[in-house]
């Protein structure tokens, strides 16, 4: 099959500015979260954060159904994003405005918003590359991610000990509405303002049905970093390791992302998600059955390594595989399938120890090398 490698007009520029939101945006939003459990369950309150996260997650996950729909509606890839991305703001404040009510309904409404501002700047990135460009233009959206939420880790560490949660609150609300003043400069390459046909059973289509194992699996691991990671770390090492161990994690992201979505544009995609996969149950492993710092950090940044690079090779080889057409579609089952495996583990952590809370995801990781497999067999052109 012949690549198309043709470079798209303005296509980094969208790149550029989207990665800087994302860097922003998370930095304030990553780290809400990432402190959201510590903070309340010194306050007795954490199940309450628990709720809020499944709140958040669940309606990311319905939101993924509709967004063919909303986003002509909304009137494009543009300024869905843009509301999108102002949605994380709303989440931010809400808790430093200690209303729980008004975390709730934020918890909701973000998770809309979230739908959109991932899949409208997926589509926009996707749009702007070529088929050996799209993996690595994806991985420098996963890499401001982290970026972001590596700096606010650090600064989180801080804050927390030189403000009251409110006032760190509102501080990190202002970074969101920083990186949305980056989004109108976008200029995507289409808009999708067509109104599509609904299809709520493309969720149920084969093609999308056996990538689902790797898609749980991926992301309910993922989840496991704001939610049991937390706790084995707090656990074992105390509170203030929590920054050192995830910041590796993180770097680990970064690195992973970029060097494996940069390479997946010369080598076999399936080949790489297979190799994934066995990375990450490696990293499983050494994270859940250890009582010591060294294969705790191994495990770490085998999980990191593995985790964020499946984002990039794994949208990349839709573009390539499927009809441009079927892309947001395919985008929005995306993000319904990754939030299914964030809900899991959410609700894993309500009801099962730390150590334990991770079985779903290594079970779903069992069956994912065989689904890649089919992938590659059903969309042979």
């Amino acid at each position: 099959m012949e690549l198309k490698t043709a470079e798209k007009p303005g296509g980094m520029r969208n790149v550029i500015l989207i990665s800087l939101a994302f860097f922003f945006i998370f930095f304030g939003f990553g780290t809400a979260q990432q402190y959201l459990v510590i903070l309340f369950n010194q306050q007795g309150r954490g199940h309450l954060a628990l709720a809020s996260l499944f709140l958040l997650y669940g309606a990311f996950l319905i939101a993924g159904i509709f967004i063919s729909k909303l986003v002509p509606l909304l009137g494009g890839l543009k300024r869905s994003l843009m509301i999108g991305a102002s949605t994380y703001a709303l989440f931010v404040a809400s808790v430093a405005f200690n209303n729980m009510p008004l975390l709730l309904i934020a918890s909701v409404v973000i998770g809309i918003g979230a739908g959109l501002l991932w899949v409208c700047s997926g589509q926009i990135i996707a749009d702007s590359s070529n088929e050996r460009t799209a993996g690595r233009n994806l991985a420098f959206q996963i890499i401001s991610q982290n970026g972001g939420n590596i700096a606010g880790i650090y600064t989180g560490a801080y804050l927390v000990r030189a403000f009251s949660l409110e006032n760190m609150y509102l501080l990190l609300t202002a970074s969101v509405l920083l990186g949305y003043i980056f989004l109108p400069w976008i200029r995507p390459a289409k808009e999708e303002v067509k109104e599509h046909v609904f299809k709520p059973y493309y969720a149920f289509d084969r093609r999308m049905l056996v990538l689902f194992p790797l898609l749980f699996s991926a992301y309910f691991l993922a989840a496991q970093t704001f939610t049991a990671m937390n706790v084995i770390i707090v656990t074992l090492l105390g509170v203030a390791s929590v920054p050192l161990v995830i910041s590796v994690l993180k770097v680990s992201n970064i690195i992973g992302s970029f060097s494996v979505g940069t390479i997946s544009g010369w080598f076999s995609k399936a080949g790489t998600l297979s190799m994934l996969v066995l990375i990450s149950l490696s990293g499983v492993y050494l994270f859940t059955q250890t009582y010591t710092l060294l294969p705790l950090i191994v495990g770490a940044i085998l999980l990191g390594f593995s985790m964020s690079a499946i984002y990039p090779v794994c949208l990349s080889w839709l573009k390539e595989r499927l009809p441009s057409e079927e892309y947001l579609y395919a985008l929005g089952t995306f993000h319904v399938y990754t939030n299914i495996g964030v809900v899991s583990a959410i609700t894993a952590n309500l009801w099962l120890p730390s150590g334990t809370s991770f079985i779903p995801g290594v079970i779903a990781l069992i069956f994912a090398i065989p689904g890649v497999l089919a992938f590659q067999t059903l969309t042979k052109k």
